[in-house]
């Protein structure tokens, strides 16, 4: 498999996690699946994830399907990579790649959320946008925590920016720390 190739068949592999992953994130945060920004990713992984589901249950507001469908496709992708690679296979390798992936994705989508929902907010506070109540609706529950131990400062909402710093140790020190890069860290 050329170069070219393996980045397609990656790139596929990984916005396809993306999408499973995005929506994990949207039910276990309760987002409103009205949204057409939702909608569009309930139709695109509801035929895969339906027969998932007979075998992995959701828990509250936990779809597991979803997440394991996710580190599925890292996994596959670290696979593609180590076949066109030349690499020997490491199954134990490939199952930690893939998690730690997975999980960094997770804190990854938290971290955008933030971010759009912050400069949405002072770019057009009261436009309608799908992707920007989106954005609030997967932020809030993260900074919500972060207002209680730091109110707004003169007008000044500091949570975004400890919530971000929380986001950001939590990847560097338990998602890495824990699970070490071993083959491929795209």
């Amino acid at each position: 498999m050329g170069d070219p190739l393996t980045f397609v068949v990656t790139l596929a592999l990984r916005v396809g996690a993306l999408l499973f992953l995005l929506r994990f994130v949207l039910q276990a945060v309760h987002a409103s699946f009205y949204n057409p920004f939702s909608e569009g990713i309930v139709r695109f992984t509801n035929p895969v994830l339906e027969p998932m589901r007979k075998l992995l249950r959701p828990y509250r507001n936990l779809d597991f399907a979803s997440f394991v469908m996710a580190w599925v496709m890292h996994m596959l992708a670290a696979v593609v990579f180590v076949w066109a690679a030349g690499l020997s296979l490491d199954v134990f390798a490939i199952l930690t790649d893939g998690l730690r992936a997975t999980l960094s994705l997770v804190v990854g989508i938290f971290m955008v959320a933030i971010l759009v929902s912050i400069i949405m907010s002072w770019i057009a506070p009261q436009v309608y946008s799908p992707a920007a109540i989106i954005a609030r609706e997967l932020a809030e529950p993260l900074l919500a925590p972060a207002r209680r131990i730091l109110p707004p400062l003169g007008g000044i909402d500091l949570s975004p920016m400890i919530t971000i710093v929380a986001l950001m140790l939590i990847q560097s020190f338990a998602i890495n720390a824990a699970l070490p890069c071993q083959l491929w860290c795209g």
